[in-house]
């Protein structure tokens, strides 16, 4: 797979392969690798990777008649352009189109692009659709998000306190997030909505913030011992060492007149404690 390598002027960086157009890796300056990559992902024409940053296109999991989580994430992406932008951030731009295999599928003219940036303790993902057809399009995204943690016993979730969400262990919809912070003890796999403020990923070494815009939900999600013993690309002990926070927009799909562009961004941020 051809992989991009983004450098930032102060040392930050990022590994992107055009296989779904996936973020790999993000390490912030004089930092540590902040994404979770399994060993055991496969890397291979059609099939997704495990970690990392998977984009969610055009259906959210099995919401749909599509393959689960859509095509984007397996589909082969074309590098735009990449290189330095102002202050020093580095930056690539990539695009996937409508293809013969995708309109057979879900028949709608489209073009994605997403964009990642790079710089000193950030990761900038925008990721944008077009509707090139002549009639309304609907789809679902998310930017599958998984965070690298030390320890998933000590860590802890800020910014979902009062948030509805949709329980999808128990399938419970209308749930409310009563405690002030969220931690991880069991399977989780829950769909926030109408997220208002921004999602903190505390560790006792560190704090990444995780700010959004566009997309109106946030999943969290993670496996636990049963689940990850099912997955066969994700190593026995994964769950202790990841927790995906991911922008979302599932519950009310994103609905596009033609020549329409709707544009969601996740922006995360790292720093000491």
């Amino acid at each position: 797979m051809e992989k991009i390598r983004l450098q930032a002027r102060d040392g930050a960086s990022a590994e992107i392969v055009t296989h779904g157009a996936h973020v790999c890796s993000w390490i912030p300056a004089n930092g540590q690798e902040q994404l979770f990559l399994s060993n055991k992902s496969e890397f291979g024409e059609g099939v997704a990777i495990r970690g990392g940053v998977p984009i969610v296109f055009p259906q959210f999991s099995n919401l749909g008649s599509l393959p689960k989580h859509g095509f984007a994430r397996t589909a082969n992406w074309q590098l735009i352009r990449t290189g330095q932008i102002e202050q020093g951030a580095a930056q690539a731009v990539f695009e996937l189109k409508h293809s013969a295999a995708s309109l057979a599928i879900w028949p709608h003219a489209f073009r994605a692009e997403l964009i990642v940036t790079v710089a000193e303790q950030s990761l900038q993902l925008d990721f944008s659709v077009e509707n090139l057809g002549e009639t309304t399009l609907q789809f679902q995204s998310a930017l599958h998000t998984y965070f690298q943690v030390d320890n998933i016993n000590t860590t802890r979730i800020h910014g979902l306190q009062g948030l509805s969400y949709r329980d999808t262990v128990t399938n419970v919809d209308g749930c409310t997030q009563v405690e002030e912070v969220l931690t991880i003890a069991a399977e989780t796999d829950r769909i926030y909505t109408d997220l208002v403020a921004d999602v903190e990923i505390e560790q006792p070494h560190q704090l990444v913030q995780i700010r959004q815009s566009g997309f109106t939900d946030a999943v969290v999600w993670n496996p636990w011992v049963e689940k990850t013993a099912q997955i066969g690309d994700l190593e026995a002990d994964a769950y202790q060492r990841m927790i995906c926070v991911e922008a979302a927009s599932i519950v009310k799909p994103i609905v596009l007149a033609p020549d329409q562009i709707w544009t969601g961004m996740q922006l995360m941020s790292v720093r000491a404690k």
